[in-house]
């Protein structure tokens, strides 16, 4: 017996199932190509013309990716025939929709849909969200191997549901790790931005203020993308700072270098450092620059002077040293620190620096130098994580 309106609506509208679809905050997101593909696949596994990824909400029907269908749409759940999926939580095949009475006078049937078959996607803890479907323009059937194939493929639906959901909530842990605030630092500014290349990264920047009233300022990047990267990049944030916190610059360095070891050792992997530390009284900087080359100076008269390298990358040699600078950070200077991902948007290092100190002429504060290069970098879509910290002296 087939289930009526009334009982769909009672399945769409069920607290515990809507709770699991919002949990997972898929609904009305932007078109992804992973969703993508996984239509186009079943696609042409099925021979059919049209699939859709489609989740049922208390009082519609949303599309997250479709082939052969008009795109993301919402649809009345009336006219759902996922729905009927859900509430079956199980494969659902009709293969005659003309003939069936709950879809014969639908708008699906009206555009030529005449079989259907789908089945259910399942929240993380079992709950019946929505379905991979596929729709024919002629009567078919669907063996029992082709039901399993087409559970097989709503499986990998639901995995990168699930990831989708994972990667939102490291994204925000992730940037809730990142300084809120700059502290308040009598005659100085100081911003910085991260914008990962996926959904988390490799990158890091950080301050802290020292007891003895100096400003330290770290950026750090990771080798490659993603979560094996920002796991690296969480473990080095924390051995930064904490070494930071109770020795001498080059000392701290030492420090990080030591744990590194344990924690890129056995990644086959490195990560570039940035640390620098200010007195603010007389704008003295000491800084150790290991293996990251992209500091500079910005000055008031509209040149610019790099820092020095002090060695190679944390993490490629053992018992490795890095050699110590100074420099000093005079009125109306700025210090500015990116990440290699900025490089993307320019043919050289040096198109990017010029870019740089052009910029100072058009953004005087450092917030606002630090928000003009992640915009440039989200416009012109840069292919790797970006990291932008700017510390400017008035």
């Amino acid at each position: 017996m087939h289930a009526t309106q009334a009982e769909i609506r009672a399945t769409a509208e069920d607290p515990l199932r809507l709770r699991a679809l919002h949990f997972l905050e898929i609904l009305d997101t932007r078109r992804e190509e992973r969703f993508d593909r996984l239509v186009r696949i079943a696609q042409r596994h099925f021979g059919v013309p049209m699939v859709a990824i489609n989740f049922i909400d208390a009082d519609r029907q949303w599309t997250k990716a479709e082939a052969g269908l008009p795109g993301q749409t919402d649809e009345l759940l009336s006219e759902s025939m996922c729905a009927h999926t859900v509430h079956a939580n199980t494969t659902l095949v009709v293969p005659d929709t003309s003939t069936d009475d709950r879809f014969r006078n639908g708008k699906f049937v009206a555009d030529g849909a005449r079989f259907y078959a789908g089945h259910p996607l399942r929240a993380p803890g079992g709950q019946p969200i929505g379905s991979l479907c596929i729709l024919d323009t002629r009567p078919r059937e669907l063996s029992d191997q082709e039901q399993d194939d087409l559970a097989d493929l709503a499986a990998l639906v639901e995995r990168e549901v699930a990831l989708t959901n994972e990667l939102d909530r490291a994204a925000y842990v992730q940037q809730m790790l990142m300084p809120r605030e700059a502290p308040d630092l009598p005659g100085y500014e100081l911003a910085g931005l991260c914008v990962p290349a996926r959904d988390i990264g490799g990158d890091f920047y950080a301050w802290q203020l020292l007891g003895d009233g100096k400003l330290q300022v770290h950026v750090s990047d990771v080798m490659g993308k993603g979560i094996p990267a920002a796991l690296l990049a969480a473990s080095m944030r924390t051995a930064v700072l904490g070494a930071a916190q109770f020795n001498d610059q080059s000392m701290a360095v030492a420090k990080v270098a030591s744990v590194a070891e344990t924690i890129l050792g056995s990644t086959e992997t490195f990560a570039t450092l940035f640390s620098g530390r200010l007195d603010p009284a007389s704008g003295t900087l000491e800084y150790i620059d290991a293996g990251h080359g992209l500091a500079l100076i910005l000055e008031a008269d509209g040149g610019f002077r790099r820092l020095q390298s002090s060695g190679l990358p944390i993490g490629l040699l053992p018992a490795d040293t890095w050699e110590l600078h100074q420099d000093r950070l005079a009125p109306g200077e700025m210090l500015v620190v990116v990440t290699d991902g900025i490089l993307d948007l320019f043919p050289r290092l040096e198109a990017a620096i010029d870019y740089a100190v052009e910029g100072t002429g058009r953004q005087t504060t450092a917030a606002s130098f630090v928000a003009a290069a992640v915009a440039l970098a989200e416009t012109e879509g840069a292919q790797d994580d970006v990291t932008v910290l700017a510390l400017r002296r008035r």
